[in-house]
């Protein structure tokens, strides 16, 4: 072989050999290579997670706390859960929601009012409730109204003792309506004993009934509420006053009057228009809630008034937008 020859096949030799470690080394760390194009890969789209669904108490719960609730609606979803435990647990866990016990704090103090500076909740006000056992003094009720048993008055009840009348914020009648009346169509300036519930989360009387309603719930596992029967004395006239009271009034009333110089003599005519002029008194202080839909019956429910004036006392009860986490709370 010539020199040139050999030196041309060294050359070509090294080439390749210079070719092959490249080639090696490119496998391993990928320099040298064409880089390959990838596939855009287009990202799945997320899905998005379904919104949490709220409990049913909590659903519940939220009903209740809006201010937007009517009263009768508010009552129907009570008479409907309260004798559920959950709901229950949830009625009284005011001490352990966000605002703790100091939210809901409500005072109830005895106090004395004048009858005619009271204002009813309660739309309808019986025409007998109000007048039958005033003509008659049936249970000792006209000699109570026009202050002759007590100062201040409390009126003849079923309950033992009787209990004052429940009031709001020293003006609205929240139970006892009746007793009420009593005292309005037979003594409107007489002074009454009285309830007065108050607490800072409360702004209104209807928020009140609602805060006394939930607290019945709470206490006594039911809430019970009673038709309105008969006529209705906010829609009578002076004239049927009149003609019943002349009707049915009794002798022994005519003379409770004329020692409590209501009237002159004892003469049925005058005391029948003194009853009658005592209507347009109370009418202006008529309430707006239905009796049947609405307002509280402590002792029909299960409780006593005394039972749940106290509960409310504690701030146990969870009127102010309560939650179904309160309850949570209360079991960590």
């Amino acid at each position: 072989m010539s020199f040139s020859s050999f030196k041309k096949s060294k050359l070509i030799f090294e080439n390749w050999r210079k070719f092959v470690n490249e080639a090696e080394l490119g496998a391993l760390t990928g320099i040298g290579e064409e880089p390959e194009e990838e596939e855009e890969e287009q990202a799945a789209p997320t899905a998005k997670a379904p919104a949490e669904e709220a409990s049913p108490m909590q659903k519940v719960a939220d009903k209740l706390a809006d201010t937007g609730t009517p009263l009768s609606q508010y009552v129907a979803i009570l008479k409907k859960y309260a004798a559920d435990p959950e709901f229950r647990a949830l009625a009284t866990a005011g001490h352990t929601d966000t605002g703790g016990p100091e939210d809901e704090q409500v005072s109830v103090k005895r106090e004395s009012k004048a009858a005619k500076n009271l204002t009813a909740t309660q739309a309808e006000i019986g025409f007998d409730n109000s007048l039958a056992d005033q003509v008659t003094n049936k249970y000792n009720a006209t000699k109570a109204a026009l202050g002759l048993v007590s100062d201040p008055i409390i009126m003849p009840s079923p309950d033992n003792p009787p209990p004052p009348i429940l009031i709001y914020n020293g003006a609205y009648v929240l139970d006892g309506h009746h007793r009420w009346s009593q005292v309005m169509m037979t003594n409107p300036d007489g002074i009454v004993a009285v309830d007065n519930v108050t607490g800072p989360a409360i702004d209104n009387e209807e928020e009140a009934l609602k805060a006394m309603q939930l607290a019945i719930a709470g206490a006594a596992g039911n809430v019970v509420t009673k038709p309105f029967k008969g006529a209705n004395l906010m829609e009578a006239s002076p004239e049927q006053v009149y003609g019943y009271a002349l009707k049915n009034i009794t002798d022994e009333v005519l003379q409770l009057l004329v020692q409590a110089e209501k009237i002159a003599k004892p003469d049925k005519q005058l005391a029948a228009r003194y009853f009658a002029g005592n209507l347009g008194v109370i009418k202006r202080n008529k309430g707006r809630f239905s009796r049947e839909a609405s307002m509280p019956q402590a002792g029909k429910s299960g409780t006593s008034q005394d039972t749940v004036n106290k509960l409310l006392g504690t701030g146990k009860v969870n009127f102010e937008v309560p939650s179904a986490s309160d309850v949570k709370k209360a079991a960590e």
